[in-house]
């Protein structure tokens, strides 16, 4: 048996200019995350015959399949999941078990880790010997297959990798470095609230990357002013300066629903309201917005009346720390 699990993450700035090529249009901004304690588990074991069974907990759903040949290749709830296996080809019968802690459409990258354990598991199953940053490609390729549209860098690094990092695009390829930031610390400064509305992407990247292309200024202002922010906000954290990093989360919020006014659901706007009033200095829309979770910053001595008003305005606390692992495999 292998059991594999890969950690979610929070975003902090730089998202949709980690999609090619919108990163070279501005000379190749940072994307910033870091991975939290909130895991996507994979867990094969083995089967007589050739049968495939796939069981998701998150989608209460269970398949089973004569063969890898008999696998679907069309539409189907689980297709990143058969792709994936139709990929690494393993040889005889499995079942796979897999499980997200993170909720349905949070916004905090759990299927990029459920992608990334999912690759850790069959790496070492069939013993492919594939590197990290393989396994990263082939996913990022079969996740974009799968849904159509151009997909970002930025999920599958913290997956792999943990910490708080810098997702550093270049002319050669898309890197990271780590953060020199205290975990601790920046977990005692950070809340992560569950909307209860399910994310609907209100960024469509598809659409700010065709925008891009055709030079509607506009949208390069807009996505100008995020690059800034992102290669500011970075020196920010690596410092410990918490005033300012709060005054530029904000600011990317602001930037942010001036290229997708949707980003903040009415019900979000509410919750962040809430907790403002209740002291919290920060609020940021996690991935892609349009429901999901935020991210609130605080002072540590306002945690508890931040959580307080949270809860009693409907919101759903998810604790968390920030971590350092990224992908771990092993066999039992």
């Amino acid at each position: 048996m292998i059991e594999s699990s890969a950690p979610a993450r929070i975003d902090f700035a730089g998202g949709t200019l980690d999609i090619w090529p919108l990163y070279l249009f501005f000379n190749n901004p940072p994307t910033l995350n870091a991975a939290i304690d909130c895991y996507a588990t994979v867990r094969l074991a083995p089967r007589k015959g050739k049968g495939i069974v796939v069981e998701s907990i998150d989608l209460k759903r269970r398949e089973s399949f004569a063969s890898l040949d008999a696998l679907p290749t069309g539409a189907h709830p689980l297709i990143l999941i058969l792709k994936t296996l139709s990929f690494y080809r393993p040889r005889g019968g499995m079942t796979i078990t897999t499980h997200c802690q993170a909720p349905a459409g949070s916004g905090i990258g759990g299927s990029s880790a459920l992608n990334i354990a999912l690759h850790g598991a069959l790496n070492a199953w069939t013993e492919r010997k594939l590197s990290k940053e393989q396994m990263l490609r082939i996913a990022k390729s079969i996740e974009t297959q799968v849904i159509g549209v151009p997909t970002g860098w930025q999920d599958y690094f913290p997956a792999l990798y943990g910490g708080a990092l810098s997702v550093r695009p270049d002319f050669d390829g898309v890197g990271r470095e780590r953060l020199p930031v205290d975990l601790r610390e920046l977990s005692r400064r950070f809340i992560l609230c569950y909307s209860g509305e399910p994310r609907k992407s209100a960024i469509n990247n598809w659409e700010v990357m065709k925008q891009a292309v055709d030079k509607k200024a506009s949208t390069l202002k807009r996505l100008d002013r995020l690059q800034n922010i992102a290669r500011n906000m970075e020196a920010l954290i690596a410092k410990g300066r918490w005033k300012e990093l709060a005054l530029a989360l904000n600011e990317e919020g602001t930037a942010r629903k001036a290229l997708a006014p949707n980003i903040a659901t009415p019900e979000m706007n509410r919750l962040i309201a809430q907790a403002k009033r209740a002291g919290a200095k920060a609020a940021k829309v996690c991935g892609a917005g349009g429901g999901g979770c935020i991210a609130f910053m605080i002072d540590p001595h306002s945690r508890s009346a931040v959580e307080s008003a949270l809860e009693k305005a409907g919101g759903r606390l998810l604790p968390f720390r920030f971590v350092r692992r990224g992908l771990q495999v092993r066999r039992t």
